[in-house]
Parts: structure tokens; sequence; C-alpha cells
């Protein structure tokens, strides 16, 4: 059984523009029905270090303000990151949902583990809507048969993409493609960053629930191309 730590946004890294609670139930309701042993974690130092006992971490998480009386002394954090470096150390897997490309401020390797991260300059998403997602990349164990499809989501656009990550999905605005979901595949581990997911909305597509198990199940097959 695959042991799986979703790290739900709290604190420090929430925001008022998500309701990280809701949509983390969601992806613990998706992964319990694929058979993982799912803990669903409010973002605290004590719950990161749990990450030392996972398969699989979910972060779904955002920005918010450090303030020491609701989040703890930052010596708690720099051991919480800690153990995050050395889960990554051992080649754990990490999905990244939604605004987790812009979370984790004090953790300098987070954008580099993740294949990229949200510009406070220049990122932007169109009002929330009907999306369209297409998928360029059909051959990857992710994507492949999956078909482009309609979801309910917010489309991220002018995310900074590293050179090395490879993109998977993407929608059309201004007059030109933005990747939604990319992977990351070294000797550092395994990444997924997945930008749908804004509301629970996104997981009652599903399209967007299955492409959310495919990304879990390369993750934890280690798969590569």
């Amino acid at each position: 059984m695959t042991n799986v730590l979703v790290l739900s946004g709290s604190g420090r890294y929430q925001d008022r523009w998500h309701d990280f609670t809701a949509t983390s139930v969601e992806v613990a309701k998706v992964l319990r029905a694929d058979g993982a042993a799912v803990a669903v974690r409010a973002f605290r130092p004590a719950a990161v270090r749990e990450v030392e006992r996972a398969d699989l971490l979910v972060v779904n998480a955002g920005h918010g303000e450090y303030v020491e009386s609701i989040d703890g002394p930052e010596e708690e954090w720099l051991e919480a990151f800690d153990a995050l470096r050395r889960y990554r150390a051992r080649g754990g897997p990490i999905l990244a949902l939604h605004a987790a490309s812009n979370t984790l401020d004090g953790l300098d390797e987070w954008p580099q583990w993740i294949g990229g991260r949200w510009n406070r300059t220049t990122s932007m998403h169109p009002p929330i809507g009907q999306a369209s997602v297409h998928v360029p990349d059909r051959a990857h164990p992710v994507t492949e048969g999956l078909a482009d499809f309609s979801v309910h989501d917010e489309r991220y656009s002018y995310l900074d993409v590293h050179d090395g990550s490879e993109v998977l999905l993407d929608h059309r605005h201004d007059d030109r493609d933005h990747p939604l979901v990319w992977v990351v595949s070294g000797e550092t581990g395994r990444s997924v960053y997945d930008a749908l997911g804004h509301g629970v909305e996104s997981y009652a597509c599903p399209e967007r629930v299955d492409l959310l198990r495919r990304e879990v199940r390369w993750l934890v097959a280690g798969e590569h191309r």
C-alpha cells in the first residue's frame, strides 16, 4: 500500500483565494479510492516531518505570511525543511498542485524540485471558468491515450518553467500556449506539477480526476521515459 502525505495549506502557506482544506479532501478521496493510505495534514512543522514515512508527498498549498505566534518558531521550520531535503535526497516523489508553484518560502530548492514556479511579477490567470486543456504530448506514461478536455478551473499563465521540465498539458491564452502540467525526472527524483485544482469543481471533472490518478501512478511507479 502506498503511503501518501498531503500537506494542505495553512498559516504561512495559506491564502485568501483557495480553500485548501476542501480540495485536499477531494484529492484524498481520489487516492484512497485507488487503494492508497492517505494522511491529510495542515501545513505545520510536525506534519512536514511525517514525510519521512511517506512514499509520495502531495503539496496543496500557497503563499501566505509567516506569523510566529501562529506558525511556530522558525527553528521548527528549519528542521521541517531538512526533513523535506532528506525525503528528496532518497528520491522521494512530489506532486505539487495548483498554488504549490507559489509556496514553501524558506525552502530555496522547492522551485528546482518541481521544475518551475509562479512568478510573483509576471504570472497571472484569466478569470476562472470553463477551461480548454490541450494534451500536446500523448507519448508520456501520464498522458498516453488522454484526450483534450474541458474543466472548470483557473488557467495559470506566464509561469516560469525550468529547462528540463517536460510539458504534458497546456492551454491557449494571449495567442500563445501556456504549460499547465509538467514533469521532472532525474537523479534527484520525480516530480509532477499540476496547475489545475483551484476548487472542488475541478475534481468534479472525470478527465481531471483521471489525470490525477495517472500522475500518481507514474510518480509511485518510478517510470521514466
